[in-house]
């Protein structure tokens, strides 16, 4: 019997015990690279829920007004809310954009704490909408298209989805609800 033979045993030892060291450490790292992932995905599906159950919805019709001289759409009156359980909206922060058939360049209203006017929409004297609340919103001298015309309307929060409306001016429309 040699001498040497015990050490080969020890040898092989060492070897079998660094190669399973070598593998728990890739196994952890493996492990906390998937949890990590895991976490970031998770955290991805929240905040797009979060986001895309923040947005502005239009509740019920859109009412308008005609200019008596022009005969065009002067004002318009319609309400958002925000649903429950969803973030509240900074109305401070939300732009409206105005489109119309005969004006290719879109109008931007921004918030107005006292009154509707060619630049600013007012909103009730509301700065916060709040999940679960709706708002009446006042566009005025909008300049709008006539009858046969159609105007759109984008509300743009700040966080969540924009909101896009289209609607045609009827035939005979002298004020009322815009179908």
């Amino acid at each position: 019997m040699n001498k040497d033979d015990g050490f080969s045993g020890l040898e092989a030892a060492i070897v079998l015990i660094a190669f399973v060291v070598v593998a728990t450490v890739f196994a952890y790292a493996t492990l906390g690279s998937g949890f990590y992932v895991s976490d970031k995905a998770q955290q991805s599906v929240h905040q797009g829920t979060k986001t895309a159950s923040t947005s502005v919805y239009q509740e019920g019709g859109i009412y308008g007004t005609m200019h008596a001289d022009t005969h065009q759409l002067d004002r318009l009156f319609f309400t958002i809310y925000v649903p429950d359980g969803a973030e509240n909206q900074d109305l401070t922060e939300m732009i409206i954009s105005y489109t119309q058939s005969d004006v290719s360049n879109p109008r931007e209203y921004k918030w107005s704490e006292t009154a509707a006017n060619p630049d600013h929409f007012y909103a009730q004297g509301l700065d916060l909408l709040h999940a679960g609340k709706n708002v009446k919103i006042e566009l005025a001298n909008v300049e709008g298209p006539r009858t046969g015309g159609w105007f759109t309307i984008e509300i743009i929060p700040k966080t969540g989805s924009p909101l896009f409306v289209k609607r045609w001016i009827e035939q005979g429309f002298d004020g009322g609800v815009i179908i």
